[in-house]
């Protein structure tokens, strides 16, 4: 994990070094009308255990899902988008491997996203663009051997939701169609629907240890996550 880690800063100080090398430009402000610009990613993700607590239990007489507790990790992702003078949207998508932990057993997960976000420009100081970063995101959470049939036999899950983002954070010209920036972000992720070994059902038509009371929200998880990206203007 330490060496995964290493990798967010290195990227930043990559990315620095490269202003400090080449010879200083003149970066035009984009046309009102926009420049299509493309990029490429890297997170940093720490899951919140709200909801996702790796003890929870839901289920009915066909199946059982096992909530899984999920572990930081870094992810990757590309994205296009459209760069005005007041700041960015983009769509991006979003992938990162996971450890994860339920009822006492290891196993492992893939967390995928699909992004819509604003940059908005608040402070325009040379070089940086400070920013204010809103959207919304599609997640799909994928958990390996995490639920059960009623006989018992073992089956990936996958936990499907939608959410929302904010955070805040700035913008870095490197030349005249490169730029680099970085983002602190808090989504607020709810996982509405599990597909498991039968049909796909809205969890809250699942029931708390199978057996209880039945479920009535969505699986709450918050997300703590640092965005560094790499665009390059079309």
């Amino acid at each position: 994990m330490i060496n995964r880690i290493v990798v967010l800063p290195v990227l930043l100080l990559w990315a620095l070094a490269v202003v400090a090398q080449e010879t200083p430009v003149v970066v035009p402000e984009p046309p009102e009308k926009g420049a299509f610009f493309f990029e490429v990613t890297t997170q940093y993700l720490n899951f919140s255990q709200q909801d996702l607590n790796g003890s929870m239990v839901l289920g009915n007489v066909e199946q059982v899902f096992y909530i899984p507790r999920v572990k930081p990790s870094l992810g990757f992702g590309v994205g296009f988008g459209r760069r005005f003078r007041s700041g960015l949207w983009s769509i991006s998508y979003l992938v990162s491997g996971h450890d994860v932990i339920f009822q006492g057993r290891d196993s492992t997960a893939v967390s995928r996203l699909l992004q819509l976000n604003s940059r908005t420009f608040l402070l325009k100081t040379w070089p940086l663009r400070i920013f204010a970063h809103f959207g919304l995101n599609f997640p799909w959470l994928k958990v390996r051997k995490n639920a059960a049939d009623n006989h018992g036999k073992i089956f990936d899950a996958t936990y499907l939701g939608v959410g929302a983002n904010a955070g805040a954070g700035l913008l870095l010209p490197i030349s005249s169609r490169m730029f680099f920036s970085g983002s602190l972000i808090y989504r607020f992720i709810g996982y509405l629907y599990a597909q498991g070994p039968k049909q796909g059902i809205d969890v809250t038509d699942l029931f708390d240890d199978r057996t209880g009371p039945r479920h009535r929200r969505y699986l709450r998880a918050p997300v703590f996550a640092l965005e560094l990206s790499l665009g390059y203007e079309l």
